[in-house]
């Protein structure tokens, strides 16, 4: 019997209001639409996001039905049809939402792989203590796992060295595992045509929030250096240093598509830099381009063979908001 057929057997339209239902099933079609379909393949924040919306507008229609106790697994059996989606993955979006409430003390660094374990962490305290772990040890979920069936946290705890948290990779870093696919700046209050100059000033303004999007071991050296070339000025967006590479990280702020001359201008810059500004024991610069708009196969023949030093990203200034994305026509 297939996942389809067994959520037939149990799917019961008859003890839900349709109008409420259909209202609910519109706004999760929109945000799976807008925020996951990218972030299946990008695993980050948005997908982390996307889940948090849902679970907490289950839970929103939960409330608003409370006099009905089987109303929310109701909701739930319906949606697994009507989206096509496990009625266990729903469950889980339900218990992120309950566990984390507020949305600013979710962790932009985690994915959703970290939160589906630890988010049936009981004990607060322990989970905030994997939660960190996490964040300076760059564990993978199936390290995570590990770590929690040997119980580390009790240990740690056992020895009195439950503050002692080790900052160090305990694995080499390689740059893939470090920058994303997506960056979310929905921490900027910018209008829909801001200009280059706007973005970056703006990240400026909200440093810290920066920091935390891009994650740990970055720090912020300068905006708009100065390099000169053939006695033109060039001028880099954003300086960052990262430490456990180390090596400098070359920012550049495009507000339009992905161009395939940003590469060239791109690798102009980090040749003057391992050129000017790299020690013998640094590695080599690398760039990174956030544009708002990517195009895979142009950033694909563009990057040739310079893949490990210049990576392109996308920038998103706010979630989708379901009652501003037109509702989708059930398929």
């Amino acid at each position: 019997m297939t996942k389809h057929q067994e959520n037939s057997k149990t799917k019961d339209n008859n003890n839900l209001n349709t109008t409420d239902y259909n209202q609910i099933l519109g706004d999760i079609r929109s945000i799976l639409q807008k925020g996951v379909s990218k972030a299946y393949k990008a695993v980050d924040n948005l997908r982390v996001q996307a889940y948090w919306q849902i679970g907490e507008r289950i839970v929103r229609e939960e409330l608003n039905h409370k006099s009905r106790a089987d109303y929310g697994m109701d909701i739930i059996n319906n949606l697994a049809i009507d989206l096509n989606l496990a009625k266990p993955t729903l469950r889980h979006m339900v218990r992120f939402y309950r566990e984390y409430p507020i949305l600013s003390t979710v962790w932009r660094e985690l994915s959703w792989s970290h939160y589906r374990i630890i988010m049936y962490i009981k004990n607060k305290d322990e989970r905030h203590f994997y939660e960190q772990q996490i964040l300076l040890n760059i564990w993978s979920a199936r390290e995570l796992e590990r770590q929690i069936k040997n119980n580390l946290y009790m240990h740690k705890k056992n020895e009195g060295k439950l503050l002692i948290i080790q900052s160090r990779p305990t694995k080499p870093i390689l740059p893939e595992d470090i920058f994303k696919d997506i960056y979310n700046f929905d921490f900027l209050t910018l209008d829909e045509n801001h200009t280059e100059t706007d973005l970056e000033t703006a990240l400026i303004r909200h440093t810290e929030k920066l920091l935390l999007e891009f994650g740990s071991d970055f720090s912020i050296s300068g905006r708009q250096k100065k390099i000169m070339i053939d006695n033109q000025i060039h001028k880099v967006d954003l300086e960052f240093y990262h430490r456990a590479l180390p090596c400098i990280v070359l920012v550049d702020l495009k507000i339009g598509r992905f161009k395939s001359e940003y590469i060239g201008q791109m690798n102009k810059y980090l040749n003057w830099y391992k050129e000017h500004k790299t020690y013998p024991w640094e590695k080599a610069p690398i760039g990174i381009i956030i544009c708002r708009y990517k195009g895979i196969e142009e950033i694909h023949y563009a990057l040739g063979g310079i893949k490990n030093s210049i990576f392109v990203a996308e920038y998103k200034t706010r979630l989708p908001k379901a009652d501003t994305i037109k509702i989708l026509s059930k398929s």
